[in-house]
Protein backbone atom coordinates (compact mmCIF):
# COMPACT_ATOMS: atom_id res chain seq x y z
CA UNK A 1 0.00 0.00 0.00
CA UNK A 2 1.11 3.55 -0.47
CA UNK A 3 1.08 6.45 1.95
CA UNK A 4 -1.89 8.78 1.57
CA UNK A 5 -0.49 12.17 0.51
CA UNK A 6 -3.40 14.00 2.17
CA UNK A 7 -2.35 12.54 5.51
CA UNK A 8 1.27 13.50 5.02
CA UNK A 9 0.34 17.06 4.03
CA UNK A 10 -2.02 17.49 6.98
CA UNK A 11 0.49 16.10 9.46
CA UNK A 12 3.06 18.59 8.23
CA UNK A 13 0.45 21.34 8.52
CA UNK A 14 -0.06 20.56 12.23
CA UNK A 15 3.36 22.14 12.68
CA UNK A 16 4.05 20.98 16.22
CA UNK A 17 7.57 21.06 17.63
CA UNK A 18 9.35 17.79 17.00
CA UNK A 19 6.80 16.62 14.45
CA UNK A 20 8.21 13.91 12.26
CA UNK A 21 7.37 13.21 8.66
CA UNK A 22 5.08 10.20 8.32
CA UNK A 23 6.67 6.97 7.16
CA UNK A 24 5.17 4.69 4.55
CA UNK A 25 2.73 2.48 6.38
CA UNK A 26 1.91 5.00 9.12
CA UNK A 27 -1.25 6.07 7.36
CA UNK A 28 -2.13 2.99 5.38
CA UNK A 29 -5.83 2.37 5.10
CA UNK A 30 -7.27 -0.13 2.65
CA UNK A 31 -10.50 0.47 0.75
CA UNK A 32 -12.36 -2.02 2.96
CA UNK A 33 -11.22 -0.04 6.03
CA UNK A 34 -12.58 3.23 4.74
CA UNK A 35 -10.35 4.39 1.88
CA UNK A 36 -9.36 7.92 0.95
CA UNK A 37 -12.82 9.32 1.77
CA UNK A 38 -12.46 8.26 5.39
CA UNK A 39 -8.96 9.71 5.53
CA UNK A 40 -10.28 13.07 4.34
CA UNK A 41 -13.11 12.99 6.89
CA UNK A 42 -10.66 12.10 9.66
CA UNK A 43 -8.36 15.06 8.92
CA UNK A 44 -11.33 17.43 8.65
CA UNK A 45 -12.59 16.30 12.07
CA UNK A 46 -9.11 16.52 13.60
CA UNK A 47 -8.30 20.05 12.39
CA UNK A 48 -10.48 22.01 14.85
CA UNK A 49 -9.43 19.97 17.92
CA UNK A 50 -5.78 19.05 17.33
CA UNK A 51 -4.35 22.03 19.27
CA UNK A 52 -6.71 21.36 22.21
CA UNK A 53 -5.61 17.71 22.38
CA UNK A 54 -1.95 18.70 22.11
CA UNK A 55 -2.27 21.23 24.93
CA UNK A 56 -4.06 18.68 27.11
CA UNK A 57 -1.26 16.16 26.59
CA UNK A 58 1.45 18.73 27.37
CA UNK A 59 -0.21 19.65 30.65
CA UNK A 60 -0.96 16.04 31.55
CA UNK A 61 2.73 15.12 31.29
CA UNK A 62 3.97 18.27 33.06
CA UNK A 63 5.22 19.90 29.85
CA UNK A 64 7.62 17.03 29.21
CA UNK A 65 9.36 16.86 25.84
CA UNK A 66 7.60 13.51 25.43
CA UNK A 67 4.34 15.38 24.76
CA UNK A 68 5.13 15.64 21.04
CA UNK A 69 5.62 11.88 20.73
CA UNK A 70 2.48 11.15 22.75
CA UNK A 71 0.46 13.55 20.58
CA UNK A 72 1.75 11.97 17.37
CA UNK A 73 1.03 8.48 18.66
CA UNK A 74 -2.48 9.58 19.67
CA UNK A 75 -3.18 10.91 16.17
CA UNK A 76 -1.73 7.78 14.55
CA UNK A 77 -3.83 5.52 16.79
CA UNK A 78 -6.95 7.56 16.06
CA UNK A 79 -6.29 7.36 12.33
CA UNK A 80 -5.60 3.63 12.45
CA UNK A 81 -8.83 2.95 14.33
CA UNK A 82 -11.01 5.61 12.72
CA UNK A 83 -13.14 2.86 11.19
CA UNK A 84 -14.30 2.02 14.75
CA UNK A 85 -15.52 5.57 15.40
CA UNK A 86 -19.31 5.63 15.69
CA UNK A 87 -20.50 8.34 13.31
CA UNK A 88 -23.12 9.60 15.79
CA UNK A 89 -20.57 10.00 18.61
CA UNK A 90 -18.66 13.16 19.43
CA UNK A 91 -15.27 13.01 17.67
CA UNK A 92 -13.56 15.25 20.24
CA UNK A 93 -14.50 12.95 23.13
CA UNK A 94 -13.37 9.89 21.16
CA UNK A 95 -10.03 11.52 20.34
CA UNK A 96 -9.46 12.61 23.94
CA UNK A 97 -10.11 9.00 25.04
CA UNK A 98 -7.27 7.89 22.79
CA UNK A 99 -4.99 10.69 24.02
CA UNK A 100 -5.87 9.77 27.63
CA UNK A 101 -4.88 6.15 26.97
CA UNK A 102 -1.59 7.23 25.38
CA UNK A 103 -0.78 9.43 28.38
CA UNK A 104 -1.49 6.51 30.71
CA UNK A 105 0.82 4.30 28.63
CA UNK A 106 3.50 6.96 28.94
CA UNK A 107 3.25 6.98 32.73
CA UNK A 108 3.43 3.20 32.82
CA UNK A 109 6.56 3.18 30.64
CA UNK A 110 8.47 6.10 32.07
CA UNK A 111 9.46 6.99 35.56
CA UNK A 112 8.01 10.26 36.76
CA UNK A 113 10.27 13.22 36.12
CA UNK A 114 9.08 16.59 37.30
CA UNK A 115 9.75 19.67 35.24
CA UNK A 116 11.09 22.67 37.13
CA UNK A 117 8.43 25.35 37.41
CA UNK A 118 10.71 27.82 35.61
CA UNK A 119 10.29 25.75 32.43
CA UNK A 120 6.49 25.89 32.57
CA UNK A 121 5.31 28.64 30.25
CA UNK A 122 3.28 31.26 32.09
CA UNK A 123 -0.26 31.76 30.84
CA UNK A 124 -1.07 35.10 29.30
CA UNK A 125 -2.10 37.23 32.22
CA UNK A 126 -3.24 40.75 32.90
CA UNK A 127 -1.44 41.14 36.20
CA UNK A 128 1.32 39.76 38.39
CA UNK A 129 -1.37 38.40 40.77
CA UNK A 130 -2.93 36.35 37.99
CA UNK A 131 0.51 35.03 36.97
CA UNK A 132 1.16 33.97 40.55
CA UNK A 133 -2.21 32.21 40.78
CA UNK A 134 -1.67 30.38 37.50
CA UNK A 135 1.78 29.21 38.64
CA UNK A 136 0.31 28.07 41.94
CA UNK A 137 -2.37 26.04 40.16
CA UNK A 138 0.22 24.40 37.87
CA UNK A 139 2.47 23.73 40.86
CA UNK A 140 -0.50 22.09 42.59
CA UNK A 141 -1.35 20.04 39.46
CA UNK A 142 2.24 18.75 39.32
CA UNK A 143 1.77 17.22 42.77
CA UNK A 144 -1.28 15.19 41.71
CA UNK A 145 -0.95 11.56 40.73
CA UNK A 146 -1.37 10.94 36.98
CA UNK A 147 -5.06 9.98 36.98
CA UNK A 148 -6.30 12.89 39.15
CA UNK A 149 -4.10 15.23 37.08
CA UNK A 150 -5.78 14.01 33.88
CA UNK A 151 -9.24 14.53 35.37
CA UNK A 152 -8.21 17.97 36.69
CA UNK A 153 -7.02 19.19 33.27
CA UNK A 154 -9.89 17.57 31.35
CA UNK A 155 -12.39 19.44 33.54
CA UNK A 156 -10.74 22.77 34.30
CA UNK A 157 -8.56 23.30 31.26
CA UNK A 158 -10.23 21.40 28.41
CA UNK A 159 -13.78 22.13 29.58
CA UNK A 160 -15.24 18.62 29.37
CA UNK A 161 -18.33 17.79 31.39
CA UNK A 162 -18.23 15.09 34.05
CA UNK A 163 -20.14 12.75 31.72
CA UNK A 164 -17.63 13.33 28.91
CA UNK A 165 -14.71 12.77 31.28
CA UNK A 166 -16.32 9.50 32.34
CA UNK A 167 -16.53 8.47 28.70
CA UNK A 168 -12.90 9.49 28.06
CA UNK A 169 -11.33 7.92 31.16
CA UNK A 170 -13.66 5.02 31.90
CA UNK A 171 -14.09 6.29 35.48
CA UNK A 172 -17.53 6.47 37.09
CA UNK A 173 -19.03 9.94 37.42
CA UNK A 174 -19.02 9.64 41.21
CA UNK A 175 -15.28 8.97 41.18
CA UNK A 176 -14.69 11.99 38.94
CA UNK A 177 -16.72 14.23 41.24
CA UNK A 178 -14.76 12.92 44.23
CA UNK A 179 -11.41 13.61 42.50
CA UNK A 180 -12.50 17.14 41.55
CA UNK A 181 -13.88 17.93 45.02
CA UNK A 182 -10.73 16.62 46.67
CA UNK A 183 -8.55 18.65 44.27
CA UNK A 184 -10.58 21.82 44.94
CA UNK A 185 -10.35 21.34 48.71
CA UNK A 186 -6.60 20.69 48.57
CA UNK A 187 -6.01 23.67 46.30
CA UNK A 188 -8.02 25.96 48.60
CA UNK A 189 -6.03 24.73 51.60
CA UNK A 190 -2.73 25.37 49.82
CA UNK A 191 -3.79 28.84 48.74
CA UNK A 192 -5.15 29.67 52.20
CA UNK A 193 -8.76 30.15 51.14
CA UNK A 194 -11.81 28.90 53.01
CA UNK A 195 -14.29 26.43 51.52
CA UNK A 196 -17.04 29.05 51.63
Amino acid sequence: MKTDSTCADTTAALNFPGARAPHAGDFEMSQDEGGAGSATIFWELLAPVNRKVYNFIRKAVNFSQDADDIFQESVLQAFRYFRTFRRGAKFETWLFSIAHNEVRKHFRRASKASVPLDEVPAAAADSARRDALVREVYRFAETLRPRPRLVFFLFYDSGFSIGEISEITGLREGNIKFILNQARANLRAIMGESDE
